[in-house]
């Protein structure tokens, strides 16, 4: 499988990660290292941007729970933008859309965040 890239980007009080290839056991402490170091600098606005999402394993969807779950502890948000149909299957299958919220705007993502 592809490894995953993770790239960075700061849109206003949001940070938005782009994810490209796969997500799985091997390259999730990636991500979680990424996330974990947004949360400690007190960043708990983010939008994963998982359009060029190619695989993502059950450790992935976990991590997703927990950071959603972390950031609204902390009055922000964790939105997924952008999620590829055979992974929304996935999602909505397990019954995480009660969890996840996601998106297909980015603009529409982006607003309704409190942050600031």
């Amino acid at each position: 499988m592809k490894e995953v890239r993770i790239d960075l980007e700061t849109r206003g009080a949001v940070d938005v990660i782009r994810l490209t290839g796969s997500l799985d056991m091997y390259s999730l402490p990636q991500l979680v290292a990424q996330v974990q170091t947004l949360f400690a600098q007190g960043h708990y606005c983010v939008v994963v941007d998982c359009r060029n999402l190619e695989y993502i394993g059950s450790a992935g969807l976990g991590a997703f729970i927990g950071f959603s779950t972390q950031s609204r502890e902390h009055h922000g948000d964790f939105k997924l933008l952008s999620v590829p149909e055979r992974i929304f299957k996935i999602i909505t299958l397990l019954g995480f859309t009660k969890v996840l919220r996601l998106y297909t705007s980015e603009q529409e993502a982006l607003d309704g965040f409190a942050c600031g």
